[in-house]
């Protein structure tokens, strides 16, 4: 069965432009994705009607603890990493590129696509 994978960005009002150009950057690259941007303060909102497969947000999930396939919590500060949860799996990297977010994507997709009920992040 083939999956239509979902990414929600979600950053401060602050930093709108930031989840602007990255949201643009991703779908222009995985034009198959369905991918939206939402504010901090309407995040458990969007995450509750997009359901999204990985969320990308300047904040750890506080909203829907380990019900996500992937959460990844991007620092807007350069000086700190950001974290990475793929499948309840965790790991730190410090500035990710695009081209590394865009990585990650591909792996949320294969584990969907292969796990329908993939959760822990």
């Amino acid at each position: 069965m083939q999956y239509c994978i979902r990414v929600l960005l979600a950053f401060e009002d602050d930093y709108r432009t930031y989840r602007e150009v990255f949201a643009a950057g991703i779908q222009i690259l995985r034009p198959h994705l369905e991918v939206d941007t939402s504010s901090l303060e309407s995040l458990g909102e969007r995450i509750e009607r997009f359901d999204p497969h990985l969320i990308i947000c300047s904040q750890p999930n506080t909203v829907d603890p380990g019900g996500r396939a992937a959460w990844i919590e991007l620092s807007v500060d350069p000086h700190q990493p950001s974290t990475i949860c793929v499948g309840g799996h965790y790991s730190e990297r410090a500035k990710p590129s695009l081209d590394l977010l865009l990585e990650i994507i591909d792996r949320v997709e294969d584990l969907v696509q292969t796990n329908d009920d993939l959760r822990g992040c």
